[in-house]
């Protein structure tokens, strides 16, 4: 559906897809012109949806009707604050990580990784974990899960047997292991060490989830 240049468009960029009970109907007050997507967020006086193609626009407030601007008023009493789900945070339990996922609508990113002694995992994350284009990828994406089996420090003994059992069920055979997990835990996606710097593994990543 062609979107009229009355609503002023502030940017598009590309996002992951999305689907949700928020996606409905934008019409703009005093004419017939419609887009659809899913609500996101306020920005100042600035609505935020998300596309079908998973397109982000910004779209002025009082461009909306009064119908749609009731909507947004009621949700925004409701939705948790985006910027409070949108960290980069390293979790270590499988568990919490999950329930983020389910919570957050996002995707696990899991490191199997020897942190103090395997040379790749040390280059994937300085070239790419420890960026800040990959981070801001992660933030609105990924929920990330360091598995660690380190040869200088210990880890906590819950931690270690968590990660022991994650390791034999998922048959890691190297490190780094990268795997992308539903939040049912489900594999849906592995990779490793890929060359590029974030932006060229921001879109391998993209890729596994498609397939």
């Amino acid at each position: 559906m062609k979107i009229h240049r009355t609503f002023c468009l502030l940017s598009v960029v590309s996002l992951g897809v999305l689907t949700s009970l928020d996606a409905r109907t934008w019409k703009e007050a005093g004419s017939d012109r419609t887009v659809e997507g899913e609500y996101v967020r306020m920005e100042g006086d600035q609505v935020v949806i998300v596309r079908r193609s998973g397109q982000s626009l910004k779209i002025p407030l009082e461009k909306l009707t009064d119908e749609d601007k009731k909507f947004i008023e009621e949700k925004s009493a409701t939705k948790p604050d985006a910027a409070a789900t949108e960290v980069f945070k390293w979790e270590t339990d499988f568990e919490v990580a999950k329930k983020r996922a389910k919570d957050e609508n996002k995707t696990i990113l899991a490191d199997f990784t020897g942190s103090d002694w395997c040379g790749w995992c040390i280059k994937l994350k300085k070239e790419v974990f420890d960026q800040a284009a990959f981070q801001e990828y992660a933030k609105k994406n990924l929920i990330m899960l360091e598995l660690d089996f380190p040869h200088n420090k210990k880890l906590p003994a819950k931690e270690q047997k968590q990660n022991n059992a994650l390791n034999e069920e998922f048959k890691v055979q190297g490190f780094p292991t990268i795997l992308l997990l539903d939040a049912d835990g489900k594999e849906v996606g592995r990779t490793g060490y890929q060359p590029g710097g974030p932006e060229k593994y921001i879109e391998h990543v993209k890729g596994l989830l498609k397939k």
